[in-house]
């Protein structure tokens, strides 16, 4: 066929990096776009965490929503643990998602109940370990991504569900060089009143510090009434979150709550809906019926987002 002579995708690569930043070998893999056979074109990246449990699905979104042109074509990185099992790394990421500020929260676990057995050996670090990990990605896999595959340099974004999406908003306010788009689904910012993911938007609107970032945060709408996630608040802490986030200079802002869903449920709508709000529409669909070859991709301006489902005349 016409389509297999023009275009490939490369199959999904695996990489093992062991971290000098965290006591940790982490799984890395990396989904590559359809691509014009020989073409040197470059793309942005989108770097996903829980990778074991999310990256299939993610992955499958991707490719349709990219193939169909309804968004730019993205390299997509999903950083887990070395495993086949989906559910490898839950008592990882507890470490490896949570800021400091988690440490102080009343009533909230202080040690892994399966210390020894979880993967972390005893008497390390359980939980409170955003700042190592967000060494790791900018120093190690960042590097690794960037001189070893077509991507745009500098041009990153970020996905991350429930303990993720703080771990998103935690490097949006600490470090917003690292993303300049974050999709955040579900964040933790409440636990039993007290407010340790909404105090960081409330120092940096104090500050008067701008974010020139695209930025997109949702949750389930049934994610407050589930009685096992009715300590963490989430959708009362959405609307805050949401609120104090239009208040911060040059960040772009959309927000969706999501009617229906719960906490299980809601991230593959978060995440489909997200990629669209922070990199937008294809100039013009990379793959379609007459089977010609993509285009260079480019964000539409605004007006031509409003039409980006039209017809094009040539």
């Amino acid at each position: 066929m016409v389509v297999e002579k023009l275009f490939h995708v490369p199959a999904v690569q695996t990489h093992l990096i062991e971290s000098d930043y965290v006591d940790q070998t982490f799984q890395i893999q990396v989904m590559q776009p359809l691509m014009l056979k020989g073409s040197l074109e470059r793309y942005p990246v989108l770097y996903l965490t829980d990778g074991n449990e999310l990256f299939d699905v993610a992955k499958g979104i991707a490719h349709c929503l990219q193939g169909s042109g309804q968004v730019q074509r993205f390299i997509l990185v999903s950083i887990g643990y070395p495993g086949d099992n989906p559910f490898a790394g839950d008592i990882l990421r507890g470490r490896d998602l949570t800021p400091n500020r988690r440490a102080e929260i009343s009533g909230f676990p202080r040690s892994s109940p399966i210390e020894g057995v979880s993967g972390i050996p005893a008497g390390h670090k359980h939980w409170n370990g955003a700042d190592d990990f967000l060494q790791f990605i900018r120093h190690e896999l960042v590097p690794l991504i960037e001189s070893q595959y077509p991507a745009l340099n500098g041009n990153r974004g970020y996905f991350g569900h429930s303990l993720g999406g703080g771990f998103g908003l935690h490097a949006l306010l600490s470090q917003p060089g690292l993303f300049n788009r974050s999709i955040i689904s579900s964040p933790g910012v409440i636990w039993e009143g007290d407010p340790h993911g909404i105090e960081p938007a409330e120092t940096c609107i104090s500050s008067g510090r701008r974010l020139d970032s695209k930025v997109f945060v949702s949750v389930g709408g049934e994610e407050e009434f589930q009685p096992a996630y009715a300590r963490s608040q989430f959708c009362s802490g959405f609307y805050r979150l949401t609120a104090l986030l239009r208040r911060i200079p040059g960040l772009e802002l959309t927000s969706r709550l999501f009617p229906g869903e719960t906490h299980a449920s809601v991230w593959p709508f978060a995440f489909s809906h997200g990629v669209q709000a922070v990199f937008g529409p294809a100039y013009v669909a990379p793959l379609d019926v007459s089977g010609a070859p993509p285009r260079a991709g480019r964000e539409l301006t605004a007006t031509e987002s409003v039409s980006a489902g039209k017809p094009r005349t040539q």
